[in-house]
């Protein structure tokens, strides 16, 4: 029966008119929270706010002689604990973005597991174009690359850090609900962001916003993401808005990854 509901859900998603979506994204420019200096920020990553899984790095702002026209920002983690026994897993992402608006011009990922190493460059300009090499470790099994291209003209289409960036800039005042566009790796999604309200949490005054997927299909048609059921993020409700802890529901189960330090960068 389950099983049913999901098919029919997904259906029902996939048979929405492209404007009833499309017309929807947000396309205002950057607003008045842009400035923050570089910061190196921490996080430590649980199960259910109990079991240490996985130590996350968050570096933006960072300037770097070699790319004057960008602004860099880099997330890298690790699994630990029990959870790097299950799933060893490590990662580091990197975007270029415009300095003027946050738009992406370069998104290189690394990612390795257990049994392959997989590479992602994105190239964003009128059109995002993906290449995904995917190394096994496994002798004798062939290197694999897949390369697409994505295109969108109605409104920018971010990467998962220049998004980020993007967000933190706006008023997101209470009630408001910013749809964007994201291609962090080689399949775009579409971002829904609602600010719920101000309230405390961990002792800081922050705006708590819920976050909902869904993947882009070949068909510019809306379908599940099951990967993430639902998020929640608090953000600092103050100049710097910076995340203070970040609660998703995932394949996994829940997974809270809580603000643990904070460095200014010379």
């Amino acid at each position: 029966m389950n099983g049913l509901l999901s098919k029919l859900a997904c259906l029902s998603l996939s048979a929405l008119p492209l404007s009833a979506w499309q017309n929807e994204v947000t396309t205002k420019k950057p607003g008045p929270h842009l400035k923050i200096p570089p910061v190196h920020l921490s996080y430590k990553v649980s199960w259910d706010g109990k079991i240490n899984s996985a130590n996350v790095d968050f570096l933006f702002g960072k300037p770097d002689k070699r790319y004057p026209p960008y602004i860099i920002a880099q997330l890298w983690g690790e699994s630990t604990g029990i959870a790097k026994g299950l799933f060893p897993y490590q990662y580091n992402f990197t975007s270029f973005m415009r300095k003027e608006d946050y738009r992406p011009a370069i998104f290189a990922a690394t990612e390795s597991d257990r049994d392959e190493k997989r590479t992602t460059t994105n190239h964003s300009g009128r059109k995002v174009k993906s290449t995904e090499i995917t190394d096994p470790f496994r002798k004798g099994k062939a290197t694999i690359t897949k390369k697409k291209t994505f295109t969108f003209k109605k409104a920018p289409v971010y990467d998962l850090l220049s998004a980020f960036l993007y967000v933190r800039s706006l008023d997101l005042k209470v009630g408001e609900e910013i749809v964007l566009l994201m291609h962090a790796f080689t399949t775009p999604h579409l971002a829904r962001i609602r600010v719920r309200q101000r309230e405390v949490h961990r002792g800081l005054k922050c705006l708590r916003m819920d976050l909902r997927l869904q993947e882009i299909g070949p068909k510019m048609n809306l379908l599940t993401f099951d990967k993430m059921k639902t998020a929640t993020m608090w953000l600092s409700d103050d100049h710097e808005r910076v995340p203070v802890e970040l609660r998703s529901e995932v394949f996994i189960g829940d997974v809270r990854a809580i603000l643990v330090g904070k460095k200014y960068l010379k």
